[in-house]
């Protein structure tokens, strides 16, 4: 760590007060590469990713994420050249993963399969049964002729631009992070139907591809090997399997869900739907969300966690054990993959329950010490900026200040 400017250190309890952009200068922004390819909710900070990569592993070691959300973790590994594998409940993960991970792309065959895209005669229609109820009739019918012939020949790249401008033209609101229907897309839809809407919608697509093109080429020449398997899970992934490989996992680095943070899901149905899940898939997806999940049958190891069980108001003491017993039977799980001497790297924030600020992670040290890790460090990154909804019924309004990277070295 002397090697890298800390602005504040915290003697006790083993805390440094840092800033990730410092630590790693050579990441510009949170969004560069493919990053901000498309939107996600509480994505990974890269700079955070990066920070652990190159402190705790080498080239072609195997990294770990149970929570890989938008797959931060999984680009950065192969911009470093490790590997990565990756699990999450979201089908949205490999979507995102395949696409952010493409290799020298080629516009042209990318721009003749957008212009068949364009002049599609047939239409898709997404086995979800509430999707028409976020288009007007005209704007439906030019994106499932759209999607038609995406389905003929599918390409990554054509998928996240067709994605982007299926929810751009739709009634949601792209500034929530959930499935909402906003007073403000409405006149934005209506104000569009006196105008030209194939040329506008096809234009939008057609700028959204060159976006995603650009960002794939700016990836591609970053890229320094390394491989990423993703597993979508039902939320009960066989570790045990993966821990039976020939492979030197020597990290375990993740961003879990923060409190009542369970928009995930939420977020996508939308993409989910044209992706041609069912309403019985999506809905039992959803269920597979903290908290409406029904959590493992599984022992939190921490006094930490007895303690605030009991101080935690009554409404949401099941929310509160729902929460840990989730993220923690995943982080248990993962842990048994990383050798001895190898590190786990957790990212997370204080979040509250009812009004009342969880050491969150207290509790994931505890833990993890039980299982057979040290703690070594716990790195505290000052939150500059965080967009709010405060319209939203929030029980944390003013949200937290800071964020953690807590480290830990297994010695057994």
């Amino acid at each position: 760590m002397s090697e890298y400017p800390i602005d504040k250190v915290i003697t006790s309890n083993k805390e440094k007060e840092v800033s990730f952009r410092a630590l790693v200068h050579e990441i510009p922004s949170t969004s560069y590469s493919t990053h901000g390819s498309y939107y996600y909710p509480a994505r990974f900070i890269p700079q955070v990713v990066r920070y652990a990569l190159n402190e705790y592993t080498s080239q072609n070691d195997w990294v770990v994420d149970p929570f890989a959300g938008s797959g931060t973790v999984g680009i950065e590994s192969l911009l470093m050249n490790r590997n990565a594998l990756l699990f999450d409940i979201n089908p949205m993960t490999r979507v995102l993963v395949e696409a952010k991970t493409v290799l020298n792309p080629d516009w042209i065959l990318l721009y003749d399969k957008s212009q068949k895209l364009l002049h599609s005669n047939e239409m898709f229609i997404p086995n979800w049964t509430h999707i028409k109820y976020w288009y007007p009739e005209n704007i439906f019918e030019i994106l499932s002729k759209m999607w038609y012939y995406y389905y003929q020949d599918p390409d990554p790249l054509i998928l996240l631009a067709l994605l982007k401008t299926s929810k751009k033209f739709s009634y949601a609101d792209d500034q929530v992070p959930k499935l909402f229907k906003s007073k403000r897309k409405i006149a934005y839809i209506e104000e569009l139907q006196a105008k030209n809407l194939p040329l506008i919608i096809h234009r939008f697509f057609l700028d959204s591809l060159k976006q995603v093109y650009e960002r794939a080429l700016s990836f591609s020449r970053l890229y320094k090997g390394g491989t990423v398997e993703t597993v979508i899970t039902n939320g009960e992934p066989d570790y045990d399997s993966f821990a039976k490989m020939d492979r030197q996992f020597r990290l375990l680095l993740t961003s879990p869900p923060y409190g009542q943070a369970h928009e995930y899901i939420r977020s996508v149905k939308l993409e989910l739907a044209w992706l041609n899940y069912t309403d019985v898939q999506i809905t039992n997806l959803g269920k597979l969300e903290i908290p409406y999940n029904k959590p493992p049958n599984f022992e939190v190891n921490s006094e930490t966690y007895d303690n605030y069980r009991t101080k935690v108001p009554e409404k949401t003491r099941k929310l509160y054990e729902t929460y840990f017993k989730s993220v923690l039977y995943h982080l248990s799980g993962s842990s048994q993959l990383i050798s001895k001497s190898g590190h786990a790297c957790i990212f997370i924030g204080n979040a509250t329950f009812s009004g009342l600020e969880i050491p969150f992670s207290k509790i994931f040290i505890e833990h993890l010490s039980s299982l057979g890790f040290e703690h070594v460090v716990t790195l505290k990154d000052k939150i500059r900026s965080r967009k709010l909804f405060t319209g939203r019924n929030n029980l944390s309004p003013n949200g937290m200040s800071h964020e953690y990277l807590v480290i830990l070295k297994r010695h057994i």
